[in-house]
């Protein structure tokens, strides 16, 4: 016997409502994943280059997404050779990167997305580029691309200022090369002086093909060369990635922020769509009931539910789906605009995305519609005809006693950062808020019930007495309204508050920590040259200049038996960092920080199982791998990053381009004092040290992520909140049935659903503050000290005041309708 019931257009429409826009940020979050992982680098030089042999940009893990080394790890210089050797290929050329810049003639840097990487040999090309004039032969000579050319305003044979490693040189343009991006390119002789490789290694080798040549073949002998080796061997659309690391390193930041985004989407997805299906299946009870009346069995009520749910859904996941690609395609803008996507990159379009997200969707359809009906759908007929006429008061003992786990668990997560100062416990303590809100949907009915016991006899009017009442006696249905609200509140003020401290702990540190007056840097150039700290160090009101490199370092270590890399922010510093910068040192002292040495910040110290003494394993953006001593431990790593190391352990040593310089003294006087050496040196700059080190500490490019994925699940939230608002309100027919006929009028109904709503809001805002502010004032106490939430309280307000108009519109409205028509008749006699 098949089994069915008529379809009902609002509840079809809600579920139809709450898997769209669900499968559509599904979709985003899968789309933004796989082209972190997968979509194409565009190429800039190497357009026309059949093959690229590099090194090996990425740090393997078990079991996890495998990091990417963001500076060129090199290729040796010999590998040259054995290239040529292979048949089919025409020629071989080492590419040598260095900082580079074009100055116009209005004595301004012309910006470039690169500076540190935007100059090169030009032999590197292997004749691909279109080439205006002569190749660069003699110390003085430079290509320039084309629009940088265009930009600067000068021709083939015209004379041009150019920054190499931060000096400004005179230099001859000798052809102009039919390139985008703003390349500077000299001779290989001039190449391999102003780079920071070995003489013996190359960031990369160009390979070009004979032009009848078998590409596959030679592809497959050179990949057979090179095997076991630690090389990359790149063609096609994947040059893009061998020739811009840096690129393709920000790029998997975007893979992990769009996983990190869509747990918590896909944990609020099911959330609402569970809530969506479970309300159409309440409000279909009744027939449910006669159906088992009538010999139904639990098995085909369980089937006809999630069948009849799934085809609602079908469409609306393809909906969502297409929702979710032109979403992705809207996003690349932005995302390229704070560096998780490069210029000119697009997302990744594959059908795995919208495969994944149906599936999902569709699955837990499935699961909330037949977990729904599996209640009803073994009762007895008589005793589930009997349930839909009066609601079960409360949840069950077992079903309570479960939520005050969780909650225990979640306040567990809460107290975290009181001990522990790190990433991990931010983030636990943050999204411990999804785990309390769980633990408030399990409890919530119990405690409703009990509330409204309470509160009832000490309510005056009619309305509001009968408001309390039917809160009490439909604890289940108010239960699910209260988490839904008291999820949307509580969730947008984590997000917003968990940032904010995350920011507050930044300035917080630096403020406390930069002992220095000025920060000199140089980005537009850069960086600061070894003559300008010189020039610095010589100024009279400076008491200490210290150098710093800002990169990353990757600490390997073994798991359960595989391979891990955990990736540190790093600091490398001059001597002498004790008097430009407090780090609030634990243990040791940084006056040993000198040749292969580091400090670590305490809490990763403590995690990684590290002492003052131990040598620690690190792998530097290069690849370079390094075992210097711990000779400190400090407290201020969020501020200034969990590493600091010793300028003498990067590769290049002292020697290189500076991000910046730390200088102690009088502010005025420094600044007066370098003046001279400031209008000598384009693209140089001045700045407040505490201010200026805020800015790159706090930048975060996951953030902007964060901001705007809550924004959208707020939109989300809310829906699901209308959703099963004008739902439940649509169930009450016969309840106001009931009221009409022993005598309400319509205004008292009226004043009754907005007195339950009113109550409603107010408990969900008490209970979504509650799980928020809480979390947020400990985190605010641990971090930077502080006994209340980081951050501005009008986003919270807002969030409350929009909440709580929506909860009024989705009550009040259908209200109006069954009210003001036929909608609740009063029945005869």
């Amino acid at each position: 016997m098949t089994v069915r019931l008529p379809a009902r257009a609002g509840e079809v429409l809600a579920v139809m409502c709450a898997v769209a826009v669900g499968a559509a940020l599904v979709t985003f979050c899968l789309v933004l994943g796989e082209s972190g992982l997968r979509s194409q680098v565009p190429t800039e030089r190497f357009a026309g280059i059949d093959m690229v042999v590099a090194g090996d940009q990425s740090v393997p893990q078990d079991e996890d997404f495998d990091p990417v080394l963001p500076e060129q790890v090199g290729v040796p210089a010999d590998l040259a050779g054995d290239l040529r050797e292979v048949q089919g290929v025409r020629a071989v050329a080492a590419d040598l990167s260095f900082p580079a810049a074009v100055i116009d003639g209005r004595g301004s840097v012309l910006p470039v997305d690169s500076v540190r990487d935007n100059g090169h040999g030009w032999n590197s090309l292997l004749g691909t580029v279109d080439l205006t004039g002569d190749v660069p032969s003699g110390p003085a000579d430079v290509v320039l691309a084309a629009d940088a050319a265009a930009r600067a305003g000068v021709s083939v044979g015209d004379a041009v200022e150019v920054l190499l490693r931060g000096q400004v040189r005179d230099m001859r343009v000798t052809g102009i090369a039919d390139l985008a991006g703003g390349s500077v390119l000299v001779s290989d002789t001039s190449a391999r002086e102003l780079s920071r490789k070995p003489a013996d290694t190359a960031d990369l080798f160009t390979v070009v093909f004979d032009d009848d040549a078998d590409a596959a073949a030679i592809t497959g002998s050179i990949e057979e060369l090179v095997a076991g080796r630690g090389f990359v061997v790149a063609t096609g659309g994947d040059i893009g990635r061998a020739e811009r690391p840096a690129v393709t390193s920000a790029t998997g930041m975007l893979t992990a922020a769009a996983l990190s985004v869509g747990g918590v989407v896909v944990v609020l997805v099911g959330f609402i769509t569970a809530g969506a299906v479970s309300v159409g299946v309440a409000n279909r009870s009744r027939e449910i009931a006669l159906l088992r009346a009538v010999g139904a069995t639990p098995r085909q009520i369980r089937s006809m539910t999630a069948g009849q749910t799934t085809r609602a859904a079908f469409g609306a996941v393809i909906v969502g789906i297409i929702g979710g690609y032109v979403l992705a395609a809207a996003a690349t803008r932005p995302l390229a605009a704070v560096g998780m996507l490069a210029t000119g990159q697009t997302p990744s379009w594959s059908a795995g995305p919208a495969l994944g997200a149906g599936l999902l969707m569709l699955g837990m359809v499935q699961v909330a519609a037949r977990t729904g009906s599996l209640r009803i759908s073994r009762m007895p007929g008589t005793e589930a005809i009997l349930e839909t006429e009066v609601e079960p008061r409360s949840g069950s003992s077992l079903r309570t006693r479960v939520g005050f786990v969780v909650l225990a668990l979640s306040a567990g997560s809460a107290v975290v950062p009181l001990a522990i100062r790190s990433e991990d416990a931010l983030i636990g303590t943050a999204s411990g808020t999804l785990l309390a809100i769980i633990g408030v949907a399990l409890i919530a009915p119990a405690m409703v019930g009990r509330v409204c016991g309470w509160v009832a006899p000490r309510t005056g009017s009619a309305s509001g007495w009968l408001a309390v009442r039917n809160s009490g006696s439909n604890a289940l249905r108010t239960g699910g309204t209260i988490s839904v609200l008291a999820l949307a509140v509580g969730l947008l003020t984590t997000q917003i508050f968990a940032g904010t401290t995350a920011s507050a702990t930044v300035d917080h540190e630096v403020s406390e920590g930069a002992v220095a007056d000025v920060l000199v840097s140089a980005p537009a150039a850069g960086g600061v040259s070894v003559s300008a700290l010189a020039a610095i160090e010589r100024a009279p009101s400076s008491t200490a200049a210290v150098a710093v490199i800002r990169s990353t370092a990757l600490r390997p270590f073994q798991q359960d038996g595989g391979a891990r890399a955990e990736e540190y922010p790093m600091l490398a510093v001059g001597p002498g960092v004790g008097q430009v910068l407090d780090l609030a040192v634990t243990d040791g002292n940084l006056s040993d920080l000198t040749g292969a040495s580091v400090a670590m910040e305490s809490a990763a110290a403590r995690l990684a199982g590290v002492d003052v003494g131990d040598t620690l394993p690190l792998i530097l953006s290069d690849g370079t791998e390094v075992e210097p001593t711990v000779v400190a431990t400090y407290a201020r790593g969020f501020g200034f990053g969990k590493i600091v190391a010793s300028l003498d352990l990067l590769p290049q040593g002292p020697s290189g381009l500076y991000d910046e310089v730390l200088v102690a003294g009088d502010r005025a006087g420094i600044t007066t004092e370098l003046a001279p050496l400031l209008a000598g040196s384009p693209g140089l700059k001045l700045d407040d040290a505490r201010t200026a080190l805020a800015g790159p500490a706090a930048q975060d490019p996951s953030r902007v992520l964060n901001i705007g994925v809550s924004l959208v699940l707020m939109g989300y939230i809310l829906l699901g909140v209308a959703n099963r608002l004008v739902a439940s309100t649509l169930r009450r027919r016969r309840e106001w049935q009931l009221l009409r006929a022993v005598g309400a009028t319509p205004r008292q109904l009226h004043t009754m659903a907005w007195s339950e709503t009113a109550l409603t809001c107010l408990v969900a805002t008490v209970i979504g503050l509650a799980i928020s502010l809480g979390p947020m004032t400990i985190l605010a106490i641990g971090f930077v000290g502080e006994p209340r939430p980081q951050g501005p309280l009008w986003p919270v307000v807002g969030t409350v005041l929009v909440t709580c108009a929506v909860a009024h519109l989705a009550t009040t409205l259908p209200a109006r309708y069954l009210l003001q028509g036929s909608g609740v008749p009063v029945p005869a006699g």
